[in-house]
């Protein structure tokens, strides 16, 4: 008897709100661990994708100096490598651009994750400045990752009135 009177008494709490309030604060917690735990697993492969984009950027630059240095030394030349690229890096697709240097910065190599807010890598390619005299094609600088491979061309044609040199990727 005196605990019916206990449960109608509204000073007592209730033992359904008690359950409720206990399954609350339950999830409260559960959803701070895995939240944490996500954002821990997330980092990782942004960071795993991150070391991929520069892998891969230091891979193409490296070909892209060897194959300048080779020129250096010829006079008419064509070179072409291929290399075959991951389709994806993290799990994303990405695209690869090639772009010329400046009067105030050298060429460089830009690998960007796809999407309107993507991450990207510069790698520089310290060899070619603006008074190199390398003109990169602006017909094909950007590859995307679904064609599988890409392909890094240059051309050294050296006339009477100078020499031209064109370097481009597709």
């Amino acid at each position: 008897m005196a605990l019916r009177s206990l449960i109608r008494d509204e000073n007592a709490v209730n033992i359904v709100t008690g359950h409720i309030l206990n399954l609350i604060v339950l999830m409260i917690i559960t959803g701070g661990i895995a939240g944490a735990f996500y954002l821990y697993v997330d980092s990782s492969s942004e960071q795993a994708a991150r070391i991929s984009y520069t892998d891969l950027g230091s891979q193409i630059a490296r070909d892209i100096t060897n194959m300048y240095i080779t020129s250096a030394q010829s006079q008419n030349i064509n070179i072409t490598i291929r290399r075959d690229i991951p389709l994806t890096l993290g799990g994303k697709g990405y695209r690869i651009m090639l772009n010329n240097a400046t009067e105030t910065d050298v060429a460089f190599v830009g690998i960007r994750e796809a999407g309107l807010s993507g991450y990207e890598i510069i790698t520089k390619l310290n060899s070619i400045d603006f008074n190199s005299n390398i003109n990169i094609s602006s017909s094909s600088r950007i590859v995307y990752s679904g064609s599988g491979e890409i392909s890094i061309g240059m051309v050294k044609n050296s006339t009477e009135n100078g020499t031209e040199v064109w370097l481009w990727i597709k």
